[in-house]
C-alpha cells in the first residue's frame, strides 16, 4: 500500500455551490453520506467545507442561513500532488490533523480528494501482513459520557479532545454513540435541542468488535458497515476502547 500513490486513491468530491447555505450544506452531507464537499462558483472549485468544521461551529457562531463560502475550510492551494506516496499522505493528514486532502496535478489543478477512510481501506493487507489485533491500535480511553447528559456537553468535549464522537456509556457498556453526522442531522437549525440528553439523538446499537479482532478484518468490517469508528469490547461485553480511522493511520505510520 505504502508503494501506492494518491492519484489513485482520490475520489471526485460532491460539490455545493459557494453561495448555498450551511444548512444545505449539511443537509447533502447527511444524505449522501460523506463529509466533505467541494464548493464551487461556476465551474471552479473554490474550497472545501467539511462535517468537522461545521460541527466545531454549530453551538458557537454558525448561522444555519450563512453562505458555504464564509465556512470553507482550505483551498485547492492547500492541496498535495497527486503522486506522493500514501506513505507521505499519511504522514500529511496526520501532521495537519485533517480528514480530507485535495489531490492536484503538477499544475495545481484538481484531481479530487483523499480521505481517511480511503487511506484506510487501502491499508487492509498492511495490517494483515502484521497480523496486528484491535488492542494494539484502539485508543483505550476513549470520551464518554452517560445518555443522560446534554447535547451540549457532547459538542463540548469532543471541541476539546478534537474527535468526531463520544460514546454514551452506562454500566461499564456502550449504550450509544454520538457523532459529527448525529449531530449536523439533529442540531442544525434547531438550537433548543443542544439541552436534550444525547441518548435522543445518538446511533445505535454501537457497532463494536472483541479487542482480540485482527485489525485487517475490522478494516474490511467498518468499510461492509459503511462506519469510521467502532466501540472495542472485552470478552464480557465491558468497554476496552474505541477504534477509529485516524487511530489506524496513526499506527500505519509507526509501522511504516
Amino acid at each position: 500500500m505504502f508503494k501506492r500513490r494518491v492519484g489513485e486513491l482520490a475520489k471526485r468530491p460532491l460539490i455545493v455551490p459557494a453561495d448555498a447555505t450551511v444548512t444545505q450544506a449539511a443537509d447533502l452531507m447527511v444524505r449522501a453520506d460523506v463529509s466533505c464537499l467541494a464548493a464551487v462558483t461556476g465551474a471552479k472549485v473554490v474550497g472545501f467545507v467539511t462535517e468537522r468544521e461545521l460541527v466545531r461551529r454549530l453551538d458557537v457562531d454558525l448561522d444555519p442561513a450563512s453562505p458555504v463560502r464564509e465556512t470553507l475550510s482550505r483551498t485547492v492551494g492547500g492541496g498535495i500532488l497527486k503522486d506522493l506516496s500514501a506513505n507521505e499522505a499519511i504522514k500529511t493528514m496526520l501532521e495537519r490533523k485533517e480528514r480530507h486532502l485535495p489531490v492536484i496535478d503538477v499544475g495545481g489543478s484538481l484531481i479530487g480528494v483523499v480521505t481517511d477512510k480511503e487511506l484506510v481501506d487501502a491499508l487492509a493487507v498492511d495490517f494483515m501482513v502484521e497480523n496486528v489485533d484491535c488492542r494494539a491500535v484502539m485508543r483505550p480511553e476513549p470520551i464518554c459520557l452517560p445518555p443522560e447528559a446534554p447535547v451540549q456537553a457532547a459538542l463540548d468535549r469532543m471541541r476539546e479532545a478534537g474527535v468526531g464522537s463520544v460514546l454514551a456509556v452506562t454500566d461499564g457498556k456502550a449504550a450509544g454513540i454520538f457523532t459529527e453526522r448525529d449531530a449536523l442531522r439533529a442540531i442544525m437549525g434547531q438550537p433548543e435541542r443542544l439541552a436534550d440528553p444525547v441518548s435522543a439523538y445518538m446511533s445505535r446499537p454501537v457497532v463494536s468488535v472483541p479487542a482480540e479482532a485482527m485489525v485487517y478484518k475490522v478494516i474490511l468490517y467498518m468499510r461492509q458497515k459503511g462506519v469510521r469508528r467502532l466501540a472495542v469490547t472485552e470478552a464480557d461485553g465491558r468497554l476496552a476502547g474505541v477504534l477509529t480511522q485516524p487511530d489506524i493511520l496513526l499506527y500505519a505510520r509507526r509501522m511504516g
